[in-house]
């Protein structure tokens, strides 16, 4: 009796097919690691709440500087009148933020079952806080003989950052900084893409307060807000469109 062939369906998966299953497993498991709304949503809020801090109290304030350098004017500005307010709360807002996002990755990461390593991303922000803080010292060491400057050729990046730290956006930077390390352990494109304009936003600020040539009395109460209410909503944003495609992709 001869045998029959056999009908059973071959289960083998040619490689492309492996190929394929592989690649929707990294795609997946990426997008079930991804977490960044949450830091993008905390810092966007920080900023928000920094705001009046950033309005000026009297009449016609103008471009003043700091006459007994208070503390943290690193992080605070010169130019502020809260200098000193500004930059407590923002020492404490960033090492906090960089904290709380360092527990909120790894309670999601035990969650989902997939951890990102923020380690680099925290010690970014930790790192880049305390920069901030004598950055402008330095700075102002380095401009001190602007005929120095110029023919070291800095003067076209100490400038523009001596200008952002004196307006209280040195803390804005290091937000930029810790969200591009995180784009990169994240390897997402979305945060990227939030971080860059986010610090195209902070730049845009300061070139128009060196373009702009204000003088004493054309400052207002709400001028330096700008610093505050113009990148804050980017961040705000990207926070929200990543928190419901990241639930749209979960579902």
């Amino acid at each position: 009796m001869s045998e029959q062939p056999s009908t059973a369906p071959d289960n083998r998966d040619t490689p492309e097919e492996l190929l394929a299953s592989v690649a929707a497993l990294r795609r997946r498991t990426r997008t079930a690691r991804h977490a960044y709304w949450l830091p993008l949503l905390l810092f966007g809020l920080l900023l928000a709440i920094a705001a009046p801090l950033y309005v000026e109290s009297g009449e016609s304030p103008g471009m003043r500087a700091a006459r007994d350098n208070p503390a943290l004017t690193g992080l605070g500005g010169v130019f502020l009148e809260r200098s000193a307010a500004l930059g407590w709360y923002w020492l404490v807002a960033l090492i906090g933020g960089y904290l709380l996002s360092l527990l909120w990755y790894r309670w999601h990461g035990a969650r989902v079952g997939v951890h990102t390593p923020t380690r680099g991303y925290v010690i970014a922000g930790i790192v880049g806080t305390l920069v901030g803080l004598v950055l402008p010292i330095m700075l102002r060491y380095l401009l001190l003989n602007t005929a120095t400057a110029i023919s070291n050729g800095t003067g076209w990046v100490t400038t523009p950052l001596l200008g952002i730290a004196d307006r209280g956006m040195a803390p804005h930077l290091v937000i930029a900084i810790g969200l591009l390390v995180l784009a990169r352990l994240e390897r997402s494109r979305g945060l990227a893409a939030v971080a860059v304009a986010f610090a195209a936003a902070v730049v845009l600020v300061n070139v128009y307060f060196q373009t702009a040539n204000l003088q004493t009395g054309d400052v207002n109460h709400y001028s330096f807000l700008l610093a505050a209410l113009l990148p804050a909503p980017i961040l705000l944003a990207g926070g929200i469109i990543a928190l419901f495609t990241t639930g749209k992709r979960s579902s």
